[in-house]
């Protein structure tokens, strides 16, 4: 049914749960998975450059770490996981990775570890349903 799905993860349950379905989608496909971490660098007024560049350092190392458990876990269901780590808009990136690797498939979690509580979509979830090419697997 698909051959290389992206999944976009942030360290947040929801996007745990859009990785298990869409490590079961790619078991069930024979598929290729891309899990993708995407390091938004903030925007704070008044912060030197150096500042700011020790803080995406520290942003990077752990999405870094994320990769690394989400691969092993891919690992122990079977899944051999590429990872791939980026820096920017969130949405954007996994959009314009998607395009650049062919995927046939997105899934990401309907609400990451930014942002208002009460909607039912995230910004960047609700960007990538809208903009993208390709079926997107919303989880919640």
């Amino acid at each position: 049914m698909f051959s290389k799905i992206l999944v976009g993860v942030d360290g947040s349950e929801c996007a745990r749960r859009a990785f298990d379905a869409a490590v079961g989608m790619a078991k069930e496909s024979n598929a290729k998975l891309l899990v993708l971490c995407v390091v938004q660098p903030p925007m704070v007024i008044g912060q030197r450059k150096e500042t700011a560049a020790r803080f995406v350092s520290i942003l990077e190392r752990e999405a870094k770490l994320i990769l690394a458990d989400y691969a092993a876990e891919a690992g122990k269901k079977g899944i051999k996981a590429e990872t791939l780590l980026a820096k920017g808009y969130p949405a954007k990136i996994i959009l314009y990775t998607a395009r650049a690797e062919k995927a046939d498939l997105i899934a990401v979690g309907s609400r990451g570890l930014g942002g208002m509580k009460g909607m039912l979509l995230g910004s960047v979830s609700s960007a990538v349903v809208q903009n993208s090419k390709v079926p997107v697997l919303v989880a919640k």
